[in-house]
């Protein structure tokens, strides 16, 4: 269960990390079963909005 704080927009605490041998950044698997390449320069917070759907965040349609 996610901390309440987290489901209203605010800060997380839970380790959000990912490892890659691939230069420059990372292959994401997302949950309608596509694999997208995110960069190392993504920002932090758009990178918390792709672990959760609980705040409804929509997506630009390319990644950094």
């Amino acid at each position: 269960m996610v901390n309440i704080r987290e489901r209203h927009g605010g800060p997380t605490f839970a380790a959000v990390t990912s490892r890659s041998y691939h230069p420059g950044g990372v292959q994401s698997l997302m949950v309608d079963g596509s694999v997208r390449f995110v960069a190392n320069t993504i920002e932090g917070t758009v990178w918390r909005a792709l672990g959760t759907v609980a705040g409804g965040e929509v997506l630009p349609g390319g990644l950094p």
